[in-house]
C-alpha cells in the first residue's frame, strides 16, 4: 500500500478573524478576549517548559509584556471612542505561511 503525500500550498493564506464596526463595549469584548487568550496561551507555554524541562521561556515572557502593553493601548482607544461617542471599525487578518521545520 502506497502512501500519497498531499501537496501543500506554499502560498500565504489570509483569514479574516475580525471585521466590522463595533460599539466601544463590543470592541472591548472582542479585543480583550483575543489578547487575553494569547496571554493565557503564553502563560501555559511558560508553565509547560518550566515543569517539563526546568527552563524559562524568554519568548513567551516577552510576548506577555507586549500583549499587556497592547491591552493598555486598546483600553485607551476604547475609552477615547466611548467619550467621543464614536464606534470602532476593526479589521483583523491572520496570515499563515508554511515554513520548513527548524
Amino acid at each position: 500500500m502506497q502512501t500519497q503525500q498531499k501537496e501543500i500550498q506554499k502560498e500565504q493564506t489570509t483569514i479574516k478573524l475580525v471585521e466590522g464596526t463595533y460599539t466601544p463595549v463590543e470592541a472591548a469584548d472582542i479585543l480583550f478576549a483575543l489578547i487575553g487568550d494569547k496571554i493565557k496561551f503564553h502563560n501555559m507555554q511558560i508553565l509547560s517548559l518550566q515543569e517539563r524541562f526546568g527552563i524559562d521561556s524568554v519568548h513567551s515572557e516577552q510576548r506577555i509584556k507586549e500583549l499587556k502593553a497592547a491591552k493598555m493601548q486598546v483600553k485607551d482607544l476604547i475609552l477615547e471612542a466611548r467619550d467621543a461617542g464614536l464606534t470602532l471599525q476593526i479589521e483583523g487578518n491572520i496570515k499563515i505561511n508554511f515554513l520548513p521545520e527548524e
